[in-house]
């Protein structure tokens, strides 16, 4: 299955696209982070499958798709997929981005405070938002399953998650004035 992957939809935090090699734990950001990707969402690229790597693995697994399906629906399944990556990433991003304004303010303390990216209580929902919520949206998108996007850790809990990451961000702003 490998060679017709051409994401990494289970994405630490981002999806992006296939590592080149299995042995992940050798990844490394600019940051020197664990991560495929830079907390801004900008691919560890020398870790992972270049652009032309990604499509020739598309157009293998469409071929697969291809025996049951027309061509109209693979095309279609495979522009909803980016989309939903696209979006995910997005989302992610914009968690990622409150996740920076309360280490940058105080309200939390991040890497440039010599503190953990996971323990305390904003982290914890920035971490659902990708690991539980943009993942599961990923992979219903994937297998097809609109409905399980949606609702079972999907998109609403996307938007949800944001939200309560503004109102806790605003709480603890506010406690500190």
């Amino acid at each position: 299955m490998n060679d017709r992957s051409s994401w990494r939809l289970f994405g630490v935090p981002y999806a992006h696209a296939h590592p080149k090699s299995p042995k992940t734990y050798l990844i490394k950001n600019r940051a020197g982070l664990p991560l495929a990707a830079e907390l801004t969402g900008e691919p560890a690229s020398e870790y992972l499958i270049d652009v032309n790597e990604q499509e020739k693995r598309l157009q293998a697994m469409k071929a697969v798709c291809h025996a049951c399906h027309s061509s109209s629906w693979v095309n279609g399944h495979f522009d909803r997929l980016e989309n939903t990556i696209r979006t995910t990433n997005e989302l992610t991003l914009s968690a990622t981005k409150l996740m920076v304004t309360a280490w940058e303010q105080g309200a939390a303390k991040g890497p440039a405070q010599n503190g953990n990216l996971f323990d305390e209580a904003l982290e914890k929902k920035w971490v659902e938002q990708w690991l539980f919520y943009a993942n599961a949206t990923r992979m219903a998108s994937a297998m097809a399953g609109t409905d399980y996007g949606v609702f079972a850790n999907g998109r609403w809990y996307l938007s949800r998650n944001i939200q309560e990451m503004i109102d806790w961000l605003h709480f603890k702003l506010d406690e500190k004035k």
